[in-house]
């Protein structure tokens, strides 16, 4: 206290008051004393001689009878009281904030607090607050002495509704009349948005789910609300959604026929629905609400689509109106969510609202790619997949490949979305090379491709060479861009990018998993599979900006087309004559309602001759029918995308360490984690923690927030605990391993 009152006026010029909280071992303030007058007073006797507080039996109480409130408010007097005239409300107001634990009294907050937290009541009652508060909410909820609970429990729970149903009633004014506690405007319109706030805290959203669930069940609302078109905006309650839920279900018939007659009702309810908080809280009220968007959605594109497609005559159009930012691409990408989304899905949802979107998507894929087969008919076609090389080779930056199998348009799209402003990404349409399969369309991608490709028939196989050399298989044509690339550059496997020493290579190539099979594509099995495989993608891209790549370009060799199991292809009979058949393409024959070209026709050398069936067709032949169908001639399977990305700036994110706290004692493991970096520019970087196949919430660590802590459930209720495990911290964006640790476990129950 000396040093700084000496550092603050060095010749102890001007008036200074000196206040000590408590008595000290031995003189403290004698020094001062012989230069100034020595005063006994306790805090309120000094607030009262210096700034003429009218002393009041409840400041009394407060600050003389409780000397740990006096000094915690003069430890916090700058912060609480600062400028402000020190009357009673303001020193009963700092005195609530600092009960609350706020930096400033926020009486919405301390509401908040009251209601998502415990052991107030005991808190308060040693402050001497307790009874303050009651008469504080008494007089802003405008509830009588025997309205107001005195047990915290239930105050608590009064309080809650009557915050959660003032909500309520905003939207839903015909039922107010039930809920005499509700508060009088304008405090109404407050608790509106308090609600709110309590909604939208992640730290406090578990103690709203509970609150709202336990005041639904006690009030019995789903059996009070009625539909209204308010109600729609409204997200207080779970009950809201289901009541909404029902409506909809009762107003398609059973088998969908008049999904069409409410189709645009329909997408328009599900749009406000499905991004409300039990949509987000509750998975099965989540997926229905996508399902119904994306099936309305879908529907109505489709439709248009149609109408549009029977107006248009050249094969550019086509193209045109398939890859523009708001094109057909967005149908194919909506038919795949709308089938990860169904699984989760009822039987007599799938009947009302899926079934009829698969067959408007169904009459899409064969009236608009019949259309485009016979545009491609009279003008021919014309590959350009073979000049994609040509862009590897602008500028001298660092620069990294993705050549990716069966990245269609719709899923590069997705795929710059998940990138994000980390690399700024132009998307190109490419017309690839027919037959649209991986021995070929990989072929088309290799450098020097544009010279020409041959392919034969030789040994019951099909051959694809360059420049005379076989490149019919991967590995084949792996060493080929080895050669091409030399020492400067490097080829590896999509899941080895953060495992091998990439600090020197100026020209890298990322090739992902590929199925060298006539016709087959699998992704999984399952449109999920799909839509995970482009988040690797994604991860490894923004890896590679962080590893210094500047530009950065993806490319694929084909498309596909996706038929879902209730969206039935029309069956062409297969030539009895050819050298290979399968489902959309046949090598060495002709059929009816095909359209026949020669190897030349179609940008190749040699003298084979292809059949593709047109529109939504494949050739009949036996065997289950694929989901995933690629080789023939559609917008999907051979309009491929090629992404042309720069960084935007050099993404430095912050650097992190783990800490873990040994040995691990419960199946609930906590792990610190905390920022090294010193650069106050680096970015902050969004982590997770890992054990095995478990993992924690992500958290995100930057120069303001450099430390937080994570919880993961790593063992099973049932399971044997292990002698150690490993935990590791991993990059929530890039799933770059940042920190690793081995730590033994001691579970004693």
């Amino acid at each position: 206290m000396r040093f700084e009152l000496e550092d603050r006026a060095p010749d102890l010029t001007g008036r200074w008051l000196i206040y000590v909280p408590e008595r000290t071992a031995g003189n403290l303030a004698q020094d001062f004393e012989l230069l100034g007058e020595r005063l006994e007073m306790d805090f309120l006797a000094l607030l009262q001689n210096r700034l003429n507080l009218a002393v009041t039996p409840k400041l009394t109480d407060l600050l003389r009878n409780r000397p740990n409130n006096a000094k915690d408010l003069a430890n916090k007097w700058d912060t609480l009281i600062g400028g402000k005239t020190a009357d009673e409300a303001t020193l009963v107001k700092a005195l609530l904030a600092l009960a609350f634990g706020l930096l400033s009294w926020d009486f919405g907050e301390a509401v908040l607090r009251f209601c998502c937290e415990r052991n107030f009541q005991n808190q308060l009652n040693e402050r001497g607050l307790w009874q303050i508060w009651l008469q504080t909410l008494r007089d802003w909820f405008g509830w009588s002495d025997t309205e107001t609970p005195d047990d915290e429990t239930a105050l608590r729970k009064k309080v809650c509704s009557a915050l959660l149903l003032s909500e309520l009633v905003k939207f839903a004014p015909s039922v107010a009349d039930r809920f005499p506690f509700l508060p009088p405007e304008p405090n109404r319109q407050i608790a509106c948005e308090l609600v709110r706030r309590w909604r939208d805290s992640t730290n406090w959203q578990l103690a709203y789910c509970e609150a709202a669930n336990e005041i639904e069940r006690q009030h019995e609302l789903s059996k009070i609300l009625v539909i209204s078109e308010d109600l729609l905006n409204a997200e207080t309650f779970r009950a809201i959604d289901e009541l909404l839920v029902r409506e909809v279900r009762n107003a398609v018939h059973f088998d969908g026929s008049n999904f069409s007659d409410k189709v645009d009702r329909l997408s328009q309810v599900a749009q406000k629905r499905k991004g409300s908080f039990w949509s987000r809280q509750d998975e099965t009220i989540g997926n229905f609400w996508e399902a119904v968007d994306l099936a309305a959605n879908l529907w109505q594109r489709c439709k248009e689509a149609i109408g549009v497609s029977e107006r248009l005559q050249g094969v550019n159009e086509f193209i045109k109106h398939y890859n523009r930012s708001d094109g057909w691409w967005q149908l194919d990408f909506w038919a795949l969510q709308l089938a990860a989304k169904q699984i989760a899905l009822i039987d007599e949802d799938k009947r009302k609202f899926v079934m009829p979107a698969w067959a408007m998507y169904r009459r899409f894929l064969d009236s608009v790619n019949s259309a485009f087969a016979n545009a491609v008919e009279k003008e021919g076609w014309q590959p350009t997949q073979f000049n994609f090389w040509q862009e590897t080779r602008h500028g001298r930056e660092r620069r990294i490949v993705f050549i990716v199998d069966a990245l269609r348009f719709d899923l590069a799209m997705y795929l710059r979305e998940k990138v994000g402003n980390a690399v700024n990404f132009e998307v190109r349409p490419l017309t690839s090379v027919l037959p649209s399969i991986t021995e070929i369309g990989m072929a088309s991608l290799l450098p020097n491709a544009n010279e020409g490709l041959e392919v034969t028939w030789e040994v019951g196989k099909l051959v694809v060479r360059l420049k005379g050399e076989d490149v019919s298989n991967r590995s084949r044509r792996k060493s080929w861009i080895e050669r091409f690339l030399g020492e400067s550059g490097k080829v590896v496997e999509l899941d080895e990018i953060q495992r091998v020493d990439i600090g020197n290579v100026s020209l890298l190539v990322v090739l992902s998993r590929e199925v060298d099979e006539f016709g087959t594509f699998a992704a999984d099995l399952h449109p999920q599979g799909l839509l995970e495989m482009v988040n690797r993608i994604a991860q490894a891209v923004r890896f590679a900006a962080e590893k210094g790549f500047s530009r950065i370009l993806i490319v694929s060799d084909h498309g596909f087309l996706f038929a879902p199991p209730d969206c039935e292809p029309n069956f062409v009979q297969s030539p009895s004559k050819s050298l290979i058949a399968k489902r959309r393409f046949v090598i060495g024959g002709k059929s009816e309602g095909c359209w026949t070209v020669s190897a030349s026709g179609v940008g190749l050398k040699g003298d084979l001759l292809f059949a593709f069936p047109k529109g939504f067709a494949v050739f009949a032949l036996r065997g289950e029918r694929e989901v995933f169908l690629h080789g023939g001639l559609s917008l999907q399977e051979s309009i491929v995308p090629m992404l042309v990305g720069q960084v935007t700036t050099p993404v430095v994110k912050i650097a992190v360490r783990l800490h873990v706290q040994e040995p691990i004692s419960s199946r609930i493991a906590k792990v610190t984690v905390e920022a090294q970096s010193d650069n106050p520019f680096a970015q902050p970087r969004k982590v997770k923690a890992q054990i095995g196949s478990h993992e924690s919430d992500i958290c995100e660590v930057s120069t303001q927030q450099t430390k937080a802590e994570l919880s993961i459930v790593w063992l099973d209720e049932f399971d044997e605990p292990p002698s150690s495990v490993v935990i590791q911290l991993l990059d929530a964006e890039t799933g770059q391993v940042l920190d690793e640790k081995h730590a033994e476990v001691s579970i004693l129950v």
